[in-house]
């Protein structure tokens, strides 16, 4: 029996429809639908995938109350500050890829994402951004949810790196995850996203976070290009650490240094590193 858990699905027709809707209640000023309502008006877009798995009920309900019970811990329903949502998006990214019955095909599918960011969870994503930004409810790189489990499963140092697990997805800026999870040629390589997070997290250490955005651009650039020349992928951890080094420390030319406690960056990045090379072929994979 398949222990892939079926999530439903929002076809394009009802993200238009949820948007026109969110619009209209919007500009008149009137009272979104609730879930239920939601289900029942856009029950004609809602489908499940004919066969590979069983519907799972239970699956849709605990994703709601979980999501639900993080945002309440960062200030919602209430207007939320821009620490309150970047804790929302860490602790949110870490449940969506840690739960072992969300690593299945069913979550890289854009219109599971639609489903869960227009009516299950139409409410977060609201709080979290507004009732106009249609690319926050459609399914991609730059929807509310997808984009968290993304981050989350792709930084995810594993449960073997201990306390280290998380340290790349809580210590990166959201420029730096815009600039590798937003970049195809750059997110579809799990192995160079992480090389390129121990980078931004090692030259932020050593010239400032402040400093990094440009820094994060040129970079990216850099490596971008040099993947035209040779493909990355197929490079040994240590030769694709190499590679971004190098990209970085052209990048931040020229900028000084920060001061540091004597020894602190050089023990922080190799447990890091180490961290990284523990996990297998990228981290864990996708359930087939």
């Amino acid at each position: 029996m398949s222990n892939v858990r079926l999530l439903p699905r929002l076809n394009h027709v009802g993200v238009m429809r949820c948007m026109e809707d969110l619009e209209r209640l919007t500009h008149e000023n009137s009272e979104f639908m609730d879930i239920e309502r939601r289900r029942s008006e856009y029950e004609a877009w809602i489908w499940y995938a004919p066969s590979g798995g069983s519907v799972s009920p239970e699956l849709v309900a605990d994703i709601l109350a979980e999501m639900t019970a993080i945002a309440k811990q960062h200030g919602y329903p209430h207007r939320a500050s821009d620490k309150q949502k970047t804790g929302f998006d860490v602790e949110a990214a870490k449940w969506l890829a840690g739960h072992p019955q969300l690593a299945s095909p069913e979550l890289l599918r854009d219109d599971t994402w639609a489903f869960l960011s227009c009516i299950l969870l139409q409410e977060l994503v609201v709080w979290r951004y507004s009732a106009r930004q249609s690319a926050r409810f459609a399914g991609g790189v730059r929807n509310t949810f997808q984009r968290l489990w993304i981050r989350g499963r792709t930084l995810d140092l594993g449960e073997t790196a201990g306390k280290a697990r998380w340290h790349l997805l809580e210590g990166l800026s959201e420029d730096a995850m815009v600039q590798i999870f937003e970049r195809a040629s750059i997110a579809a390589d799990a192995q160079l996203s992480k090389a390129i997070a121990i980078g931004w997290l090692d030259t932020a250490d050593r010239i400032g976070r402040a400093r990094m955005e440009d820094v994060m651009r040129r970079a990216t650039k850099l490596l971008r290009l040099r993947n035209q020349i040779i493909d990355l992928t197929f490079l040994s951890s240590e030769d694709l650490g190499q590679e971004v080094e190098r990209a970085f420390a052209r990048s931040s030319e020229g900028l000084p240094e920060r001061e540091y406690l004597s020894g602190q960056r050089d023990t922080v990045l190799s447990w890091i590193t180490r961290a990284v090379r523990s996990v297998k072929n990228g981290g864990a994979t996708l359930q087939n």
